[in-house]
């Protein structure tokens, strides 16, 4: 991964985790839903504060449902809710931007499909039998909307930094698609020359 964002945001919100523990993880995924929609509010009338403030709260509730997860014991109803809205979330946050005019529809739309293909590779992957994917790609969802964040910021001085961010997750999240296809393809083959190998001593 580019930023390495959840290395240190878990280091960072820890404390505060273990103060609001007692709190469901999936409240603080719900709160990261509302917020990426306010930030979509944002994109579509191009109030720049607002994005900036709701991009990093989104992604604030991001890690901090994570950490808490984690200290609460993570739950099967847990990691579909996350897994769910979180790419409700992206929704709302990448259609926003392709609807504010900050971006062109093709490069929104290429964006949009590598975020998704990101994330939809992660879980069949893991579904299929590699037990965490995380780290695996270049992009991923945890440092796209802190690039975006990066790209907002800078909109403020520079008017097409939101059309070169989108580039560069364009660009980005499909190299980590690809990434991950590979992945794929090489830890699956090897599984399956294994499983023949141990067939064949078995029946010696």
């Amino acid at each position: 991964m580019l930023l390495q964002v959840k290395k240190f945001s878990e280091k960072l919100l820890l404390p505060l985790g273990k103060k609001v523990k007692r709190v469901p993880a999936n409240y603080f995924t719900f709160f990261g839903v509302i917020t990426a929609f306010i930030t979509f509010i944002g994109f579509l009338f191009q109030f720049l504060l607002l994005v900036i403030v709701f991009l990093f709260i989104t992604e604030f509730f991001d890690q901090l449902d994570g950490v808490v997860a984690r200290l609460q014991g993570p739950t099967e109803l847990g990691a579909f809710l996350d897994s769910m809205l979180d790419r409700i979330g992206d929704f709302f946050i990448f259609v926003g931007v392709i609807l504010s005019g900050y971006t062109t529809f093709e490069i929104g739309i290429i964006v949009l499909i590598g975020a998704f293909l990101t994330s939809y590779s992660r879980a069949k992957i893991e579904v299929l039998g590699i037990e965490n994917l995380y780290g695996v790609g270049l992009l991923e969802r945890t440092d796209r909307i802190p690039i975006l964040f990066i790209g907002a910021l800078l909109q403020i001085w520079f008017p097409i930094a939101i059309w070169w961010t989108m580039i560069i997750l364009a660009v980005g999240t499909n190299i980590t698609v690809i990434q991950r296809i590979i992945f794929a393809y090489r830890n699956f083959s090897k599984n399956q020359k294994e499983r023949k190998l141990k067939a064949l001593r078995n029946v010696k």
